[in-house]
């Protein structure tokens, strides 16, 4: 048999690996994707939020102006090519924690750097029973949840479609490297793409992955809700429940929940949420995060056929679109990478 060549591999099929994937087979470039579709990953057990007002201080995320006016419409553009729907834009309730914070946010609302994301701040409680506000709050615009295993799903199917997905391990010792060129089985491509979440590939990359896992809980309750209601932990709303999270933790990496890790959700869940409730489902998932809280993307400083599309942390949703598009222009050599993303920053 001979060669299969082709112009990427791509290593990995959850968001990096999906979004970078579809990016270069909508330029007419050729790929082979390669995926175990292990039900054990970062982007299976992820509430998928996406938000432009996060932290315990409410400050707009980082790149929050390029990456939020359009992200629904990107995930639109994968609902409309699969037949599916997984994009659930709801606005996000942030209750106020403290008078000092709405004081803040009072002396803001002329500031045009945040006022595109800010629907609505309410000086009183929205009413909800149970939900602890009496200070109110802030209601942002641009707001949501993906049901990323849904998307995934439907992604896979994409790509078998398209015949382009291995089910199988990548194993980069069975990787043959030369100056333009990776020899992996009957594939020879230009460049191996890594974009495998925390199942990354230390051998040869030794990167600064700062893992962190964080438990959810789906739980059942008295409470209705149009919001995800945002304060200490997140409520989302769906169907006959509430998922809710999320805990960080940096030194038991399972993916198992860890009952030290659902008391303190619960713990917290008792300051936003004072009814009754019934737990109905616990997950943990490991977060691939990063020593700056900014993606790796990039090339091995060694060898120019090995790139890294990884390190999206708990923002995955919202970046995955907008640096696919970019590292692919990259690839494409239209333009130069990012410095602030660019995994030279490490070494």
């Amino acid at each position: 048999m001979g060669k299969i060549k082709v112009d990427f591999v791509v290593v990995g099929q959850g968001l990096a690996g999906t979004w970078l994937g579809y990016e270069l087979l909508k330029r007419g470039l050729s790929i082979v994707l390669f995926d175990k579709d292990e039900p054990q990953t970062s982007s299976k057990k992820a509430a998928g939020i996406y938000n432009p007002i996060t932290g315990r201080n409410m400050l707009k995320t980082w790149k929050a102006d390029t990456l939020f006016p359009n992200l629904e419409q990107d995930y639109r553009v994968l609902e409309k090519l699969t037949g599916e729907t997984f994009t659930h834009p709801i606005p996000i309730y942030r209750p106020f924690k403290n008078i000092e914070s709405r004081n803040d946010w009072e002396g803001k609302r002329s500031d045009t750097n945040q006022v595109a994301f800010i629907r609505e701040m309410r000086d009183h409680s929205i009413g909800y029973e149970y939900i602890q506000d009496a200070l109110g709050g802030l209601v942002l615009n641009h707001s949501g949840y993906v049901d990323i295993p849904k998307m995934l799903a439907s992604m896979k199917a994409f790509f078998v479609a398209k015949g382009v997905y291995k089910s199988e391990v990548f194993d980069v010792k069975n990787m043959e490297t030369h100056q333009s060129s990776v020899l992996y089985q009957e594939i020879e491509a230009h460049k191996v793409l890594f974009c495998e979440g925390p199942q990354f590939q230390t051998s040869f990359w030794e990167l600064p992955f700062r893992l962190v896992r964080g438990e959810l809980m789906d739980i059942t309750c008295d409470l209705t809700s149009d919001f995800i209601i945002n304060q200490g932990v997140f409520m989302i709303p769906k169907k006959g429940c509430f998922t809710v999270g999320s805990t960080y933790d940096h030194e038991v990496l399972s993916y198992e929940p860890q009952a030290s890790g659902i008391t303190n959700l619960e713990d917290r869940l008792k300051k936003l949420f004072k009814g009754d409730y019934r737990i109905v489902d616990k997950r943990a998932g490991i977060r691939p995060a990063t020593h700056d809280r900014k993606p790796y993307i990039g090339f091995h400083p060694n060898n120019k056929t090995l790139g890294i599309f990884n390190g999206f942390g708990t923002k995955g949703v919202s970046l995955t679109p907008h640096f696919a598009r970019h590292y692919a222009d990259v690839l494409q050599n239209k333009i130069e990478l990012d410095s602030e993303v660019d995994v030279q920053r490490v070494f």
